[in-house]
Parts: C-alpha cells; sequence; structure tokens
C-alpha cells in the first residue's frame, strides 16, 4: 500500500481450467484507489483495438519472499509493469504467459527451449528437450520498436528465472540463439545485433502478422555459493529433529539391483508414469496415494494396536477427519496435528542444507525423500518397481527423481572421488560375469561406509561397489540425503532410477545414462561387483594407454579431454601434450593460472591440471568439468600399475 493505493495486486488464476475451456478472452480488474474505488478493465485477445494490447511487454521474476512462513515459493509475471501476476509452479508461469502472448496484429516469436546435454570441443552435439518444461514458448513482440539484442536478451532472463525456480540453477555458462536452424532463418551475414526486428522480417509474405521459431541452446549451472561439500565428515545425530521417528520392521528380501538393458523397456515406464501425472497440489497427490496404497501410518504418529478390528476403525475415523476422497486428492485436509509427517517436513525445509541451497526443493520433494528413506512404505514401493508396477506409485516416483535430479546439481560431485556401496542380502550374478549398458529400474540406496553394505548383505550375497564416476555422471543422478534420512550413520547416498531421452538414439542414451558392471572378486560368501559409468569404459583403455606412455605423470582427465578433441587420434593427442607441456613451462602460464585460480574455482572448476589445458585451449572448463563430467580419479592409475 503506497499513499492510500494498491502498488502490487497479485492475481492467481486457474491456467489448466483456463485451457481447457479455450476461453477466447480474460477480462481482469485492478482496484487503482481504495477511496473512489476506481476500476480499470484489461482484456487480452479483445479484436477491439486499444493501446494497452499493442504493446504488451511480460517480465518473469521469481518471489521467495514466502519461504520462512508458507514454505513456498512463487512463480511470478508482471504484464506491462503494471499487472501482477503470480503461480505456484513454471507451468503456469508459462501458460498464463502464452496466453498473453497471443496475438492477431503482431509478430510472434515462438521460442524452442532446448537444454544441451552434451558440448566439448568439435565433437557432435547432442540435444534434449527437458521433458519438464517440454514447451514452446512464445513472446509476443512489437518488430517497429524492438532489437535483435534486446529479444536476445529477454530470452536469456526469462529461461535463467525458469531453470531458478525449477532446479536453482541460475549462473549461466552458455547461451546461443541458432540462427541458421530458426524458421525461417535469420542470415549469418547480420553481425549488428541492434538491428530491429522489421528490418529481419520486412521481407516475409503477411509480414507482420507472422509467427517465426528461434531455437535457444542455453545452460546454467547452481552458483557455487548455493552448493554443497560432498565430503561432509560431520553428520547430524538421528535424535537432532526432536520429532518422533518411526522405522519399519519389515526387511525387504528382494533383490533391488535388477535392472534393464531393454532401452525401450526403460521408455515405457516413463510413457506409463508420464501419463498418471497431473501438476498442482502435489503434496496432497503425494500423501493421497500413500492412504490409497495403505499406507496411513507413515504420515501420522504410531498408534500401537493388536486388535485389526480397532486398527481398521482408527483409520476409518482418521480418513473421515482429513477428508480423504478416494477420487479426489484435492479434498484432503493437510491437518498437521493428525498428518504428524508435515511436521517433520516444514523442519527438515529449514535445515541448514537446504538453506545453503537456496531452498531448491519444495515440501513435496522432501517428503518423497523422507518416505523412502525412513518410511515403511519403501519395502513395497521398491518391489513394485522391480515388478515393473511403477504404475501404482506414479506422484512418488515421480517426486523421489526429481528431488535426486535437483539435489544432484546443487553438490559438488566433481571433487568427489568417493566409492560407494550397497549390500544385497542373498543376491548373486550367476552364469554372467559382467552387464553392458545397463538402467536402473528401481532406486538405489548407497553408502560410503563398506561396513553399512556388509551388514545390509548379512550372511551371503553381494556388494555393489560403485565407481567415482557414477558420482561424476551428469546423466546418471545420485544424490546425499542423509541430512533427509532419518538414519544419519548410514549416510545415504541415493541413486535414482534411471533417466533416458525419447530424443535421442540409443547410443547416445547408454553413454549419457547407463552403466556397466563386472565380477570384481567372489568367494563362496561374497559377491563384489564394480558398476562404472558407461563412458568411464568407453575411454579407459586408450587413457590407460597413454598415461603409460607419459609414465602416468599427466592426469588422466587431461588425456580423456585430448581423446574426445581429437576423437581418440593417438598421434594427435601425443603431440597436442607435448604442446601443452611445453606451454606450461613458458610465458610465467603456470604462475597465470594461479593469480586467476579463484576465478575458476568459483566456477567450480576444481582441476587444476584440467583447468590449465583449457587456458591452454582458449576454451573455458565450466561445461566439461561440472556439467558433462570428469570420470577419472588418480586411483585409476594404480589400477593400470598392477597389471
Amino acid at each position: 500500500m503506497e499513499n492510500g493505493k494498491i502498488s502490487k495486486l497479485y492475481l492467481i488464476i486457474n491456467i489448466e481450467q483456463l485451457c481447457c475451456q479455450k476461453l477466447m478472452k480474460i477480462k481482469i480488474k485492478k482496484r487503482l484507489q481504495i477511496e473512489s474505488l476506481q476500476i480499470e478493465s484489461l482484456q487480452i485477445g479483445n479484436p477491439n483495438k486499444s493501446s494497452l494490447e499493442f504493446n504488451v511487454h511480460i517480465q518473469w521474476y521469481n518471489d521467495f519472499n514466502d519461504v520462512d512462513s508458507a514454505h513456498v515459493k512463487w512463480a511470478c509475471l508482471i504484464l506491462n509493469n503494471s499487472w501482477y501476476f503470480r503461480t505456484i509452479n513454471h507451468y503456469d508461469r508459462a501458460d498464463l504467459s502464452n496466453c498473453f502472448s497471443v496475438k492477431k496484429r503482431i509478430l510472434i516469436i515462438n521460442i524452442f527451449v532446448i537444454k544441451i546435454m552434451e558440448s566439448i570441443c568439435s565433437e557432435k552435439t547432442d540435444i534434449i528437450w527437458n521433458d519438464r518444461s517440454r514447451q514452446i514458448n512464445k513472446d509476443s513482440l512489437n518488430p517497429y520498436s524492438i532489437s535483435l539484442k534486446q529479444v536476445l536478451h529477454h530470452c536469456k532472463v526469462k529461461l535463467q528465472m525458469r531453470d531458478q525456480f525449477i532446479q536453482g540453477t541460475d549462473e549461466l555458462i552458455y547461451f546461443e540463439c541458432a540462427f541458421d536452424k530458426s524458421e525461417p532463418p535469420i542470415p549469418k551475414a547480420i553481425s549488428d545485433k541492434d538491428i530491429l526486428l522489421h528490418n529481419i522480417y520486412k521481407h516475409l509474405p503477411h509480414y507482420p502478422i507472422i509467427q517465426v521459431y528461434w531455437k535457444i541452446k542455453g545452460r546454467f549451472v547452481v552458483p557455487y555459493k548455493h552448493t554443497i561439500d560432498i565430503e561432509r565428515i560431520t553428520l547430524p545425530k538421528s535424535g537432532e529433529l526432536g520429532v518422533e521417528i518411526t522405522r519399519s520392521n519389515k526387511k525387504s528380501t528382494f533383490n533391488p539391483f535388477l535392472y534393464e538393458c531393454n532401452l525401450h523397456k526403460i521408455k515405457l515406464i516413463k510413457d506409463t508414469l508420464h501419463l498418471k501425472i497431473t501438476r498442482n497440489n502435489e503434496l496432497h497427490k503425494l500423501l493421497h496415494e500413500m492412504i490409497q496404497n495403505g499406507y496411513l501410518c507413515d504420515l501420522m504418529t504410531y498408534q500401537h494396536t493388536n486388535n485389526k478390528q480397532e486398527k481398521k476403525q482408527l483409520y476409518d475415523n482418521i480418513k473421515q477427519q482429513i477428508s480423504f476422497n478416494e477420487a479426489n486428492p484435492c479434498e484432503l485436509v493437510l491437518n498437521d496435528k493428525t498428518l504428524t509427517i508435515l511436521n517433520e517436513l516444514k523442519i527438515l525445509y529449514h535445515d541448514d542444507i537446504h538453506k545453503q541451497m537456496g531452498y531448491p526443493l519444495q515440501l513435496h520433494h522432501i517428503c518423497a525423500v523422507l518416505l523412502y528413506c525412513g518410511r515403511s512404505c519403501n519395502a513395497e514401493f521398491s518391489y513394485d518397481q522391480i515388478q515393473f508396477r511403477h504404475h501404482r506409485w506414479p506422484y512418488l516416483d515421480d517426486y523421489l527423481q526429481g528431488s535426486i535430479m535437483i539435489l544432484h546439481k546443487h553438490e559438488r560431485r566433481e571433487e568427489s572421488e568417493m566409492e560407494l556401496y550397497c549390500g544385497l542380502k542373498s543376491v548373486r550374478l550367476e552364469n554372467i560375469k559382467e552387464i553392458k549398458a545397463g538402467y536402473f529400474i528401481s532406486h538405489v540406496s548407497t553408502s560410503d561406509d563398506v561396513q553399512v553394505a556388509e551388514m545390509y548383505r548379512s550372511d551371503q550375497g553381494c556388494i555393489l561397489h560403485f565407481h567415482p564416476s557414477m558420482r561424476r555422471s551428469s546423466g546418471i543422478h545420485s544424490c546425499d540425503v542423509s541430512w533427509i534420512s532419518p538414519f544419519k550413520h548410514e549416510r545415504a547416498i541415493l541413486f535414482s532410477r534411471s533417466a533416458v531421452s525419447f530424443d535421442m538414439n540409443e547410443k547416445t542414451n547408454k553413454t549419457l545414462f547407463a552403466w556397466n558392471a563386472k565380477v570384481e572378486s567372489e568367494d563362496e560368501y561374497t559377491q563384489m561387483i564394480l558398476l562404472t559409468w558407461v563412458r568411464y569404459d568407453q575411454f579407459i583403455q586408450q587413457t590407460m594407454h597413454i598415461s603409460a606412455m607419459w609414465n602416468h605423470s599427466i592426469d588422466l582427465n587431461v588425456i580423456y579431454i585430448a581423446l574426445r578433441w581429437f576423437k581418440q587420434d593417438v598421434n594427435k593427442i601425443m603431440g597436442l601434450l607435448f604442446e601443452f607441456e611445453d606451454w606450461k613451462s613458458k610465458h610465467n602460464n603456470e604462475q597465470i593460472y594461479k593469480d586467476r585460480v579463484n576465478e575458476f574455482m568459483e566456477r567450480r572448476c576444481c582441476n587444476h591440471n584440467v583447468n590449465l589445458f583449457f587456458m591452454f585451449l582458449s576454451m573455458w572448463t565450466c561445461d566439461s568439468t561440472v556439467h558433462n563430467g570428469l570420470p577419472f580419479v588418480e586411483k585409476d592409475k594404480n589400477m593400470d600399475k598392477k597389471r
């Protein structure tokens, strides 16, 4: 309120309902003055000419002001520097923005937002649509008053706001508009970015009533200040939450290592779940799913009773209190006195680790991790997954996978040389010594403490040994959930059910998302199985061969990057490495790097040898170190020396 006037009035619209009804007009009223109750109307899509309609200016921003009080963040937009809207998720904001941008008398730019999964040197770039953002973003622009440079800046800000809201990734490391792949293509001869859009498109038929398509390549990472050191030594004790926590006595006796090598089957899982997931009211839908599957007990303080009839009556009464309707999750009343898990979620939401990350998770994300790590539903959920019954738990699976993906981006995995272990009781790979290109069909919990794995293996079974490349991979999502799990001493590192892309061929999917496994050692009681990222195995032999020629004096990841640069041409690589070693000793280049080292570290480029190599190549290293991943660690040299 400023001088008796409302300075900002937030308007909340049900975008799903709006789109379903295909409304052609939105009429919104804003109170300008309290005293006189003067009303101004804004109409979008009205065929009557209006100065308000011709120049549509849309600005995106994110509002985190309600994080402390309501545990929520808002995806907001400002229309024409005057009308403030906020939505609970980024889909609604994008839909509302697109709705405002549909005009009849003005050029519309449909922006294909694509996420680059791979890009290094001269190697082929593999591109994937991000499923959760797989939509066209439309901007209605006045070509007579806006330049190409201004549009690119506008797109960059929108992408930054979108990625920050979804995953907390708001530090730009790459942005480019593929003009030659746009429709119609923008001539490469146009070097003046201050040129008006009018001068680019005026020759087209029906101009300015046209639509053009731009393809934007963009990538953002989590800034260093919001990342977490994964080598944490001190972990909170399990009693520090101050909330009563129940753990199931139910022990899973199945094999959670069941995998699938058939990419088509993995895509079918993704298809099945995608059709079942609807947006908004996420926490309602997750808790409703838990109750529907018979796990109301996991959402409340444990109440002991041996009488089955009394137990049924108790649960029926509670369902009535919280308005449980099997057909409508949105009617569920989230009463934290009854559903006491809600109190735990709020405490965990404000955990120091989550605060340092910038609160990237929402309550339903934290709830999914807590249910998986510390509730009795874990056994049945995991068993259903390995039996390909993913359809029974679409929301728990989706939110768990989403939370792992977000936390994966906030951990400095590029610094990790950690080896992980997972113990499986009474499990053994028979008649097979290795697995090529496997995908997890369920989520897998690991620990950096081999004794924890041995405890779960019991007297007989196998131990999965995860090579550090599994954590460093950008496509095999994993994260430390020990700050959420009630069992802190286990230091749980959770690997997500494997993600795949419909837009990539089988070879690219395997390179990014799959792992290989082989029997490392075995006796009559224990089988040790080593898991490595597929890309690690693709380069290990040549990398070790070249390393041996240099008496293992060169960082393995430098050799790996050189192999990718020259497409595994050993002669060219040897020449390049000689030039690199010579360059380091000349013109004080190593000292120049030391003077700039903080600049690299702040961009999460932690490998000094790789940083020097990219300085030698006159390239930036953040893309390879953080996003693409450096698969090798120093211990790998010892493996070659033992041969």
